[in-house]
Formats: C-alpha cells, structure tokens, sequence
C-alpha cells in the first residue's frame, strides 16, 4: 500500500469550513432565533430552537453556506396546518430581515446573511410527533405543504457521536471526505452532502466499512457508501432512515442525478481499492487518484485549489520526478505549491 497518510491528513485539513466559517455561523444562528423567539404568537406555541445540520454534526465541509435552526413547537395546537405554520415564520422573518434577504422554500424560510461571506439560515419550524413505534420526534412540513414528514435530527447526531467513537475518531473525517467527494464528482447538482452522509451511516452500521488507518477507512467507506447509493437509486430499493423506525428517506433530485450519484460513487470507489492496493512504486499514480476523485476546494486566498496534495517526489500528472528543479521546457510539472492554510 502505497505510504499516503501526510497527504491524506492535509486533504482532511484542506475540506475544513474556515475560521470565518466558524464564527459566522453561530453569530447567524442566534440572529435568526432571537427574532423567532421575541415573537408572541411563536413563543406561545413553545418555541424551543436548537441547531441541526451538518454545522451540528461537523461534518460540515469548506466553503460552508447555511446554518440549520431547528424551531420545535411543543405547543402547536393540532388544528394549525403546515402552510399556516410556515406563513408564521415567513411573517416574524420578513418583518426583521426584509423580503430581498428572504426565500420561501419547500418546508422553511431562508435568511441570507451577505455580510457573513453569503452565509445563509435556514429556519425549519416542526411539531411533535408519536411514531408508530412510540418514538418520540418530530415533523416538518411536507415539500408541497400537503401535510407532514417526520424526522429526527437528533437521532442523527446521536448516531455521529456513536460511529465516531467506534471507529476511532475517523468516522466524522471520512464523512468529510465523501461528502468533498460528493461535491468533486457531482458538483452543485442533488442529491446533496446530507444523502451522501446518510448512506455512510447505512453503510458504517451495518458494519461492512473496515477499521483501520483513515485511508484504508475512506475507501472502504467509499465503496460501501457507493454501493448504498446503487442499491437505493439504481436497484430502486430506497435509503431507509437510519433515525427512524420503518422510514424511508425523502431524497430531492432527479432519478437521473440520483443514479449518476451512485454509478459515480460506485467506479470512485473501485479506482480508490486499486490505488490503495497499488505497491509502493506506484505511489505517485497512487496519488493522483484520489486528487483526481477528492477535487478542489476554496483554498485560503478564496480560490479554488485540489485538496489532496502530491507526495514532494511526485509530479502532476501521476510520475515519479527524476529532477530536483523545474527546467524551461519540461514536459512534466511537480507538484505546487499548497495554498491552503
């Protein structure tokens, strides 16, 4: 196996959300519910915020665009409908922030924040909900406002913290890992990162995901997350929802992008096996492998750069170097600099 562990250490380090990232988030977040909760008709139904999401999970991944807040009214009364529920939020937000920093969306209002590198909060109001197992949880308006969906985000951040301690503190940085891979082989189309994160948790808990270094880790969670995928999108079978008992996941996109998702995450998956299992003297090809399969990212100076960088005697393009300096006319180029922090 070729020795890979510095690069895959700065490519974990490189996908991080900026220091930015960081402080503006929370600064948006309590924005956002102190408007929410200094409103009467909202406070009286209880409104008891709390923050989801990936930003929650951390596993959220540079450059980091919203925050989730998680608005859980305890005290909705039954006969109050999604589209009123959200006609609500849509009043106490567009009275405070104003329309042009609004957007009505399927099931929550979203704030922009373009003072906080485009920051953006989205307020996700939910009541309380027995399933029909006796789970106590929640539920959002239903995409279309035909009703409700039930969720529990805070299964899933249980689920985290679980995975995480059982795999050694690697399982939150692979998480990162496939969901930069995501982005690098499906760009800004759907399914998004959230899907991606929910197949690796199909696929970390059922136990087929391999303990180990976190290269060795990232692949076989590569593959396996990769074959959730196929068997949800190709096969048609459907992710179910790992916080909830006899659900399946509501996944947004076409079944298009959904199956090149999979088949994508599928042959990743299969070039990363080989590359991990390549000997020591194909360290270099190796290497550009996963470059190519981890892509880029927004590097420090806000340009983007590729996250996994080349071992020092290695080229670009894959080859090993056989010179110590860059001479005019060179065909093959070395590697970079790394802009990253």
């Amino acid at each position: 196996m070729p020795l890979l562990f510095t690069q895959f250490s700065e490519a974990r380090s490189n996908i991080e959300p900026t220091e930015a990232d960081k402080a503006n988030a929370p600064v948006a977040h309590q924005e956002v519910r102190d408007v929410l909760a200094a409103d009467p008709v909202i406070a009286a139904w209880g409104f008891s915020p709390i923050l989801i999401g990936s930003y929650k999970r951390d596993v959220s991944i540079r450059r980091m665009k919203d925050v989730d807040l998680f608005g859980r009214l305890p005290d909705l009364p039954d006969d109050v409908d999604p589209a009123t529920l959200l006609k609500e939020f849509e009043r106490v937000l567009k009275a405070a922030f104003g329309s042009e920093r609004m957007k009505r969306q399927a099931r929550s209002i979203q704030i922009s924040f373009p003072d906080l590198d485009g920051l953006y909060v989205d307020a996700v109001p939910a009541r309380p909900w027995t399933s029909p197992y006796g789970e106590e949880v929640w539920q959002l308006p239903k995409r279309g406002e035909d009703g409700w969906q039930a969720t529990n985000p805070e299964r899933l951040t249980a689920l985290k913290t679980q995975l995480n301690d059982e795999y050694d503190k690697l399982y939150v940085p692979v998480v990162k890992l496939l969901r930069q891979t995501r982005r690098s082989l499906h760009g800004k189309k759907k399914p998004g990162g959230l899907t991606v994160e929910m197949a690796a948790v199909a696929a970390f808990s059922s136990g087929a995901v391999v303990h180990g270094t976190l290269p060795e880790v990232y692949v076989s969670a590569l593959r396996e997350t990769g074959q959730q995928l196929y068997n949800a999108f190709v096969l048609g079978w459907g992710l179910d929802d790992p916080t909830l008992q006899g659900e399946k996941l509501y996944v947004r996109g076409e079944d298009a992008d959904k199956q090149a998702l999979a088949n994508s995450f599928v042959e990743a998956g299969e070039r990363a096996q080989e590359a991990l299992d390549a000997d020591d003297d194909d360290k270099c090809s190796a290497a550009k492998t996963f470059r190519d399969i981890l892509g880029k990212a927004v590097d420090d100076q806000g340009e983007q750069d590729y996250v996994f960088p080349m071992p020092d005697d290695c080229n670009l393009n894959g080859t090993r170097k056989m010179f110590t300096e860059v001479r005019a006319g060179d065909s093959q180029v070395a590697g970079g600099t790394r802009r990253f922090g």
